[in-house]
């Protein structure tokens, strides 16, 4: 008698989708982690654009936002002090905490835009002054992860307090759009509020 014995063809086949289950698994968490970092950090900009729209509304100095490529990170700014020294008066801000980005959205490959002209914060912080009208703000992050080929605009509108987010996933007509309606003209002006 032999008493040999190998795999069946059912038992191969067994292993083989249990393996591409475990696969499957793997991957998505992989990918999930990737795009709930890039929300995170997505999320805490959109925070500190919030401040920043705040802040130049009701501080009396003036306010900004710069970028720290050592440290990989955002800063909300305030000009207090001698604007003769070094950093031309410019400290950071110790209520707002800085937005520490991950290694795949380097801030080196961020946009700034201030009224449509691209800005570098790195060595200036992209302002506003107390009383005087708040640029159109435009930041875009973009992910140099392999597994995550995504990108998100943050727009902060002069009289806006939180920022529009455009996301590349997202088509442009997912987004409500806003128009502006004149209510004399549409017969509207006697409706309710």
């Amino acid at each position: 008698m032999n008493n040999r014995r190998g795999f069946t063809l059912i038992e191969a086949i067994v292993v083989t989708v249990m393996v591409a289950a475990l696969a499957v698994v793997l991957v998505t968490r992989l990918t999930g982690a990737s795009t709930r970092t890039f929300d995170l950090a997505s999320e805490q900009l959109g925070d500190l654009v919030l401040m920043y729209a705040i802040r130049s509304e009701f501080a009396e100095e003036p306010i900004g936002i710069m970028v720290d490529t050592e440290r990989n990170s955002v800063l909300l700014m305030i000009r207090r002090g001698d604007r003769d020294d070094g950093n031309g008066g410019w400290v950071r801000d110790p209520s707002v905490r800085e937005v520490v980005l991950p290694n795949t959205i380097p801030v080196t490959d961020m946009e700034f835009r201030a009224d449509g002209d691209w800005v570098d914060p790195t060595e200036r912080p992209l302002s506003s002054l107390p009383g005087q009208p708040r640029p159109h703000i435009d930041i875009m992050m973009v992910s140099n992860d392999p597994r995550l080929e995504r990108s998100r605009r943050l727009i902060l509108m002069p009289t806006a307090w939180r920022p529009l987010v455009r996301d590349s996933l997202l088509s442009e007509d997912a987004a409500p759009s806003r128009r502006q309606v004149d209510l004399d003209m549409t017969g509207r002006w006697q409706e309710d509020w």
